[in-house]
């Protein structure tokens, strides 16, 4: 590994654990805040700005990430400029439509295509974030392709600090404000309240509203922090006499490049979305056709939301808000190390270095798998302890929660191996593969996703599961592509064998660890404690493998040494 890799992956964890925090900062005591019910109104807001997030804004840091690399390789430090300015003219333009499309079709999309029409308001709130993202995401992508994520980490951690404040804050006022309202009168944003309880329900769409303002707030705060970190650096390009492409040669090259990213970008974000379509119908129609079962099965739920007509939206606000939020975040500290890798993957591409391509895909994967796996396999082995610790006063949420993140884990190292296949893909410019694959998977969820929810006994189990099918296929498919296209072993086993079982003996020793004292010892000590004996356990493991290689190595080199003079 060279200096340059080492120091950005180093800086792109810290920051990238700084946000994480953050967000976690954000979204758990945002549950807390919302319930099952605000969490749905939440969600809904994202199932518009997702797909055109993904189609306007999504695949513009890997496009120019990847063009700046190849031109910075080159030495075409000039073009690399130009393309950035046309970049911006262009996205900017997209990003602008997009923000407006989002806004002007936020009503009828709450009402006939999530079926939760008081998700209209979140779903306008959201709409500037698209605009902010897109010229971010240029200048963003500038810097990564010339192996420098500062600004990328600086705009991040902004834009995270951002959204926890501005995000619980408002959205706690806004449930002060109804409280008050209700002391004062009962009038809560224009409807009479008869209880706290009702008071809050009230709110709940204005809250959760609130909170996705912080969205676009936070996007806004991002781009003006990666305007000033693009400022500070000097952005005068030496004459290297290189011809400079056309302004329209340049802007059909991006809209080439970024046309398969950003419908394999859209495609995975139908994920969401057909949750989002299928959840709350289906469970809505197998609750009403198995009433009793769902009674008995889903009584502190049914309670907790008002009833069972209201148990869909709580039991889908509780899935997305808490077990799949939850489970996000570990592909997102898994795959922090693709920024650093993917230009050195996509430079050794272009200039035909398989030796150092094998060497920068391998390095990237392991990278993964030690960040993945002891995740994935820690959060499988403390499921419950873990939610029941973050989301204390929310018993009813985390008993919908808990089985569904149980298959969600089990299934997360096949979805972040397959991101950084794709990743790499779409480096090399095979950026259709990852769409063909993606799409296969998503059409065996929109199969799958009705079928298994309407069997009382998985209900929302099996949205997990269906996810989980879909990113088995998608890695396995993604893995067999692209070792056909380089031609060479991707050599997937070495890079992640010794992560893997090491992971394993940490999930197994933090799970042992919580049982034998959760008689004795109350939350959430006990599971922090499991936490920290599967982490210890894990850190000692990956420095023994270490010890062990470095000695082999050494005995090889002796063996070799003494091998010459016999030769002779």
């Amino acid at each position: 590994m060279n200096k340059t890799y080492i120091k950005n992956t180093a800086i792109l964890f810290v920051s990238m654990a700084i946000t994480k925090i953050v967000g976690a900062l954000f979204k758990i005591p945002l549950a807390n805040i919302l319930g099952g019910v605000g969490m749905g109104y939440f969600a809904g807001a994202y199932g518009l700005y997702s797909p055109v997030f993904a189609l306007t804004a999504a695949g513009i840091p890997t496009v120019m990430m990847r063009i700046t690399a190849c031109n910075i390789s080159a030495g075409r430090t000039a073009n690399a400029l130009a393309v950035r300015k046309t970049a911006m003219l262009l996205f900017s333009a997209i990003g602008f439509a997009g923000s407006a499309f989002i806004f002007f079709f936020a009503e009828p999309f709450a009402r006939y295509v999530s079926c939760l029409p008081e998700s209209a308001l979140a779903v306008k709130a959201i709409a500037p974030a698209i605009l902010f993202c897109s010229m971010a995401s240029v200048i963003r992508g500038y810097h990564e392709g010339r192996s420098d994520i500062m600004p990328s980490s600086e705009a991040a951690l902004a834009e995270a600090v951002s959204r926890a404040v501005f995000g619980l804050a408002m959205s706690f006022g806004v449930i002060f404000y109804a409280r008050y309202r209700f002391e004062n009168g009962g009038i809560v944003f224009g409807v009479e309240a008869d209880s706290y309880e009702q008071a809050h329900n009230i709110a709940l769409p204005y809250a959760a509203a609130a909170a996705i303002l912080a969205v676009s707030i936070s996007e806004l705060v991002g781009l003006i922090t990666a305007v000033f970190a693009d400022k500070r650096r000097s952005q005068s390009a030496d004459r290297d006499f290189l011809p400079i492409d056309s302004r329209r040669h340049t802007a059909k090259r991006l809209f080439t490049d970024i046309l398969p990213i950003a419908c394999s970008a859209l495609v995975m974000n139908f994920v969401s979305f057909i949750d989002l379509v299928t959840v709350t119908r289906t469970l809505n129609a197998t609750a009403l056709a198995n009433a009793e079962f769902f009674e008995r099965t889903y009584a502190d739920a049914i309670a907790s939301c008002g009833g069972l007509d209201a148990l869909a939206n709580f039991v889908y606000g509780s899935y997305s808000g808490i077990a799949m939020s939850l489970f996000m975040m570990i592909p997102s500290f898994a795959g922090m190390s693709e920024k650093t890798s993917l230009p050195d993957i996509s430079a050794a591409w272009e200039q035909k270095d398989f030796d150092k391509l094998s060497e920068n895909i391998s390095t990237m994967l392991n990278t993964t798998s030690l960040i993945g796996f002891p995740a994935c396999f820690g959060a499988l082995a403390l499921a419950e302890p873990i939610l029941t610790m973050l989301y204390p006063s929310r018993a009813a949420e985390v008993s919908v929660c808990v089985m569904p993140f149980i298959i969600l884990c089990t299934g997360g190292g096949f979805l972040f191996i397959g991101t950084a296949f794709f990743g790499i893909l779409q480096a090399i410019g095979k950026a259709y593969y990852p769409l063909i694959l993606m799409s296969v998977s998503i059409l065996i969820k929109l199969i799958l996703n009705p079928l298994l929810i309407s069997v009382p006994q998985l209900s929302i189990t099996g949205a997990a599961l269906s996810t989980v099918i879909g990113y088995i296929v998608m890695c396995v498919g993604a893995y067999v592509v692209l070792r056909k296209n380089i031609g060479r072993k991707i050599g997937l086993l070495k890079a992640a064998g010794v992560p893997m079982t090491a992971a394993a003996i940490c999930a197994t020793t933090a799970f042992l660890t919580e049982k034998n004292l959760s008689s004795s010892m109350n939350q959430p000590f006990s599971t922090i404690t499991a936490v920290l004996a599967g982490g210890f356990v894990y850190v000692i493991l990956l420095i023994f493998n270490r010890l062990f290689r470095i000695i082999a190595i050494r005995n090889n080199q002796k063996q070799k040494k003494f091998a010459k003079p016999l030769e002779k």
